[in-house]
């Protein structure tokens, strides 16, 4: 699988439906009690697309999108409208080595704080440090295709968060495509059951 560092398009994924689906496994005792395991430290996002395009432009870009990537052959960018802001608040850097670091998106709710690594951030992503209690801007390089950021200047203890926007890497989930045009002056053209599936890079 190769991917192809463009963004579905923009316009048809807002009436994209879906989100995070866990990858666990579940079993009931002869008590009755529940017992879940997951499978997976990470969710997997499924998006839904089941309003056509409104536009016969709109179907013409999404035909020529499922050709270039073969349709479920190679994965791509998608703007999940839902949830696609990293702010100061909601996010940190993980350290990897050295001064590799790890973007990630943060979900918090009482004690608990799930954490996202962003493989697809756009350009424009800005590091902040905390260097002895003292926030200032980071001198660092972020890797739009990885998620990957490498800090000039790292010191223990420094701490890191970042703001900016960021992609879902998705594929379709199907290698083939079922459109039909439909009747009127305009002979728009619908496809109505776009399934998409993120995947792991």
């Amino acid at each position: 699988m190769a991917f192809f560092e463009e963004l579905f398009p923009a316009r048809i994924s807002q009436d994209a439906e879906g989100g995070p689906r866990f990858i666990t496994s579940k079993a009931y005792s002869a008590a009755g009690q529940r017992i879940a395991n997951r499978e997976a430290t990470y969710p997997l996002h499924e998006y839904s697309i089941a309003h056509p395009p409104r536009s016969q432009e709109d179907f013409e870009a999404l035909r020529a999108f499922f050709y270039v990537v073969g349709g479920d052959a190679d994965a791509f960018r998608f703007k999940d409208w839902s949830d696609f802001r990293a702010t100061q608040e909601n996010s940190n850097l993980t350290r990897i080595a050295g001064d590799q670091f790890q973007l990630n998106r943060l979900y918090i709710f009482g004690t608990r704080t799930f954490v996202r690594p962003i493989s697809k951030p756009m350009n424009g992503v800005i590091v902040w440090r905390n260097h002895g209690g003292v926030w200032s801007q980071a001198s660092a390089v972020v890797n739009t295709a990885t998620g990957r950021v490498t800090v000039s200047g790292h010191s223990d203890g420094d701490i890191y968060v970042w703001e900016g926007m960021f992609h879902v890497p998705v594929a379709f989930k199907d290698p083939s495509a079922v459109w039909k045009v439909l009747g009127g002056p305009r002979m728009i053209t619908e496809w109505a059951g776009i399934e998409l599936e993120e995947v792991r890079l």
